[in-house]
């Protein structure tokens, strides 16, 4: 008696039907990822790009007092860049990095790719991935309308400007005063990342950056205390009912700047703004991706539902 075909097949093969669609599945989804990992490092990296930028500027005006005494904010940065040779395509480069930047984070926010899970601090940690693509995509659109003339550098700047829409609505002072609440929370978590050197469980870093590692963690934390000083301006001018009493990043350094030991304080607030620049890039190139084959299931299941 000869032996059927399904009898001599092996219990762990499949039919050739069922092999070529598991193959091309397999393939798109090797894409997929690989498209996914490409997006996070292009943003990480003009984000890098950004903050060396500002970091050099703000620097320099350190060196050179009265010059650019209030601050130098990503506008005003593209708006010098722009006027330099190859300028223009690197306001391209960045422009475009940071949308895609904004694009990696809200995927990690809908569809928890990073597993921060469902309760209160996953939904913390989500809720700070996408207001980080959020202020980032804004930079990426300045940088655009820097090279496309629309931008001039003139007027209050972005969290003064965001600031009077709030006020401008009903109940403004509280959704100001909201809004410099999640900020000084934000800043806070941030600090306690750069203290804490939880910032390293996101990245695959070499044994031999250890000195480079403590320089970053004084610049996410000092960053972060930066970031709560601005939430503190948000509540201020929420408390006063008055737009102009907000401040974002450039304008707190103008602050400093005119306090005791400002240029001291100047120059430290550039430094660590520099110091995360590196940090960026070294997300950019030791980042853990956190969306590869095993996670497509689950990705695939949350798309369909």
């Amino acid at each position: 008696m000869i032996p059927s075909e399904a009898q001599t097949r092996r219990p762990c093969e499949y039919p050739k039907a069922t092999k070529a669609p598991a193959r091309r599945f397999t393939l798109m989804m090797d894409r997929v990822s690989g498209i996914y990992d490409f997006i996070a490092r292009a943003g990480l990296l003009a984000r890098a790009i950004v903050y060396g930028l500002v970091s050099a500027l703000l620097i320099a005006a350190a060196m050179a007092p009265g010059t650019h005494d209030e601050g130098y904010s990503p506008g005003d940065t593209f708006q010098r860049l722009e006027s330099e040779p190859g300028g223009q395509i690197v306001l391209i480069m960045i422009s475009l990095g940071l949308i895609q930047y904004a694009i990696w984070r809200a995927i990690q926010c809908i569809f928890d790719t990073s597993d921060e899970g469902s309760d209160v601090s996953g939904w913390m940690a989500r809720l700070g991935m996408i207001m980080s693509g959020m202020s980032y995509l804004i930079v990426g659109v300045v940088a655009g309308l820097v090279l496309l003339g629309q931008n001039t550098g003139q007027g209050g700047g972005t969290t003064e400007e965001i600031a009077q829409i709030l006020l401008d609505q009903v109940f403004g002072r509280f959704l100001l005063f909201a809004l410099g609440a999640v900020i000084l929370g934000i800043g806070a978590v941030q600090t306690w990342r750069g203290a804490t050197g939880h910032w390293k469980d996101e990245l695959d870093c070499p044994t031999d950056t250890n000195w480079t590692c403590h320089g970053i963690s004084v610049a996410i934390a000092g960053r972060g205390l930066l970031i709560m000083l601005v939430g503190v301006f948000v509540i201020a001018a929420g408390i006063a009912g008055r737009a102009d009493e907000a401040r974002g990043l450039a304008s707190l350094l103008g602050w400093l700047r005119q306090q005791p030991f400002g240029l001291w304080l100047y120059t430290l607030s550039a430094l660590t703004i520099g110091g995360y620049g590196v940090y960026s890039l070294f997300q950019t190139v030791y980042l853990k991706i956190d969306f590869d084959r095993d996670d497509l299931p689950r990705f695939a299941k949350k798309v369909i539902a």
